[in-house]
């Protein structure tokens, strides 16, 4: 199968549920068998982690992504491989790093999943040390990945916030809608720049249109895969 064949020499790998209440991923060793209602990326760097981590990609993920009830079914398709990436992830390692091993740390002392865990992220009552920890640890995450675009001027506004999937703590209104838009313009640019360099037929520019998103040498062959 295409998949193992392609992290056969990785130590590691992204996952994410198909249909998940929470867009985030967790690190998984190789050699096991995937479900088929799991996602793959197939990375094992810290930075990518981050990237996909943040609240920024989850913007793009649930916005072109289908929906099961208020869950998110997450299709690398349409989530992943239309994401544009900034042009370096070489500051993204640190911060990626630090969030993933505060919240396997947290996982582990309370013998608690993802799921639970995420829970307690984002339920304005729970106030524990290291649940705080781990939410600034996302703030500096995501400011980590706005800066990767040369956003300094976003004011991302971290808080408690009512969302479609009810109390998040993620950025505010404003921002999520002007990181959206951001994205889009990006994604605009990158296709008219893979038309420009000949990378499209004219049939595959006008079914792909808007939709086609990052420019696959800027990441080192950024891989998603389907079971």
């Amino acid at each position: 199968m295409a998949l193992y064949q392609t992290i056969a020499e990785m130590q590691r790998v992204l996952v994410i549920p198909e249909t998940t209440k929470y867009c985030t991923f967790a690190w998984s060793p190789t050699n096991i068998v995937f479900s088929h209602m799991t996602k793959i990326l197939a990375f094992e760097t810290d930075d990518v982690f981050c990237l996909v981590c943040s609240s920024i990609h989850e913007e793009w993920a649930r916005y072109y992504s289908s929906t099961l009830e208020t869950r998110l079914k997450y299709a690398p398709t349409d989530a992943f491989e239309t994401f544009p990436f900034p042009v370096s992830l070489a500051n993204l390692s640190t911060p990626g790093a630090r969030y993933a091993s505060s919240r396997q740390e947290i996982m582990a002392a309370r013998n608690q999943g993802i799921t639970q865990t995420y829970n307690r992220f984002h339920d304005q009552a729970e106030l524990s040390a290291e649940i705080l920890e781990m939410r600034q640890l996302h703030v500096e995450m995501d400011r980590a990945v706005a800066t990767a675009y040369g956003w300094n001027d976003l004011d991302l506004t971290h808080g408690f916030r009512e969302t479609k999937q009810g109390i998040r703590f993620t950025m505010s209104e404003s921002a999520r809608r002007e990181v959206l838009d951001r994205l889009l313009a990006l994604n605009h640019q990158r296709h008219a720049e893979e038309v420009a360099a000949g990378l499209h037929d004219k049939k595959t520019n006008k079914a792909v249109g808007a939709k086609r998103g990052r420019k696959k040498k800027d990441s080192g062959g950024q891989t998603a895969m389907d079971l």
